[in-house]
């Protein structure tokens, strides 16, 4: 392997040079008397030897003393260099490596990977933004948000297009949106199921707690379209079982979701949204986020190497890349085409400030107050209704993004203004008619207008 690129990620670092599957790498670390476990070995005992295992390297990478240093783990650094030099010898050893880094990394983080690298057993070749890379292999027109997930926090990007470059304009993080965080929550959903069903607590032994973790994932893919599922644990010779329904997983998942999604809407401002596939772990998160391209797990390593030549430095000083040619638009050049959210019916190509702020929604004779944040748009037992939480028949998100609403079709559900069909992210205006076709059912959009002192 001459040339590969390495993607870091710490859910799951990637290593490819385009043929086959990438090797993958979780940014796990094990320390034991005398070396460093990571990656899959390293995760499989994350629950059995807590203590000695440390998933938040790469997120804090730079020299700060470990806690529990050995000779030879000083400090997270030692960690990185640990997982590459493995990495890279079960992947057969390439000899040139392009580092595509996440657009969270500091300068100072940056320069520790650069030291690391240095004493690799590869020679590192180039440096670029890894959401710019992901980004150049899909049809962006004018601007695109780039949502990623890492172990500890989400990660969001916001790239524009100069001319046929595509460019990094500034990256967002939500820390504590991580995979992690969303694990553990449904970990003690699951517990609790457990207990319920069973009177089993699998979190009582090391054992039965790693279990749980391992097919946690298996579980949460099953709820992506199906309504409940079936977990099992063995104990010995013993079997538990639980049933999970998507409406308490959502529940549960909520606090997680509703920051992406704020997040989202808050840096979106009409650009294109690009999902990396780490989010796919995330059951209905899409739902949320309609118009959405996903991005296959390779599309980094793709572009880096399609862009070696530019990417690519001489000397040991590299540069770190954040502009980068932006695909063609010819027919099959790409991924599938970005398209951009668009304003309801009888805007122009780019959404106007609304003149008139909705303040409710009107459902009959009741009136659904629209307070700033994301409002979850479901039937409820007394007609429709806006809430919070994330509910399983979810129709459409109303979201805030400081100056005016928002409405976003959820996957699968028919929703009009003024009768022209709600495909994508769509400015809400006071006056308009909000339809759902299938129940035949209508919602007025209105403003609330104070009684001036006069009475006039």
């Amino acid at each position: 392997m001459a040339l590969a690129v390495l993607e870091l990620n710490d859910i799951a670092l990637l290593l490819g040079d385009g043929t086959g599957t990438p090797s993958r790498s979780p940014g796990f670390a094990t320390l034991t008397r005398d070396a460093v476990v990571t990656g899959a070995a390293a995760l499989a005992q994350a629950r059995l030897n807590p203590r000695q295992t440390i998933s938040q390297f790469w997120l804090r990478l730079g020299t700060e003393p470990l806690h529990n240093a050995r000779s030879h783990a000083r400090h997270h650094a030692d960690l990185a260099w640990a997982q590459l030099q493995q990495l890279a010898a079960a992947a057969g050893s390439p000899e040139q490596v392009i580092l595509a880094v996440p657009g969270s990394f500091t300068r100072e983080q940056l320069a520790v990977l650069l030291g690391i690298a240095q004493r690799a057993s590869f020679r590192a070749v180039g440096l670029v933004d890894s959401a710019l890379a992901a980004a150049s292999t899909a049809q962006v027109a004018h601007s695109a948000l780039h949502l990623d997930l890492q172990l500890h926090q989400c990660v969001l990007t916001r790239l524009v297009r100069d001319g046929d470059m595509l460019v990094r304009e500034r990256v967002h993080t939500v820390p504590g949106a991580g995979l992690l965080q969303l694990q553990e929550r449904l970990a003690q959903l699951v517990t609790a199921r457990f207990i319920q069903h069973s009177r089993f607590d699998p979190m009582h032994a090391a054992a039965t707690e790693q279990q749980l973790y391992d097919r946690l994932p298996a579980w949460m893919a099953a709820l992506e379209d199906g309504e409940d599922v079936h977990a099992e644990l063995r104990n010995g010779t013993a079997s538990y079982h639980a049933k999970l329904g998507i409406g308490e997983v959502l529940e549960a998942a909520q606090p997680v979701y509703a920051q992406i999604v704020d997040a989202v809407q808050r840096e979106r401002q009409g650009a294109a949204l690009l999902c990396s596939a780490r989010l796919a772990p995330l059951p209905r998160l899409g739902r949320l986020l309609p118009e959405t391209t996903r991005l296959p797990e390779d599309a980094a390593i793709r572009a880096c190497l399609r862009h070696a030549a530019l990417i690519r430095s001489e000397d040991a000083a590299l540069r770190f890349v954040t502009r980068l040619p932006a695909l063609v638009d010819a027919p099959g050049a790409g991924l599938a085409p970005v398209p951009a959210p668009v304003a309801s019916a009888g805007s122009g190509p780019a959404p106007a400030p609304a003149t008139d702020t909705p303040s409710h929604l009107v459902a009959g004779a009741r009136a659904l107050r629209l307070s700033p944040g994301s409002l979850y748009l479901h039937e409820g037992a007394h007609g429709w209704t806006l809430t919070r939480r994330l509910p399983p028949d979810l129709a459409g998100t109303l979201s805030w993004d400081g100056a005016q609403w928002w409405l976003m079709p959820a996957a699968g559900h028919a929703l009009a203004l003024d009768g022209e069909p709600v495909r994508s992210a769509t400015l809400l205006r006071a006056g308009q008619r909000l339809a759902l076709p299938a129940r035949r059912t209508e919602l007025w959009v209105v403003a609330e207008t104070p009684v001036p002192d006069d009475g006039a």
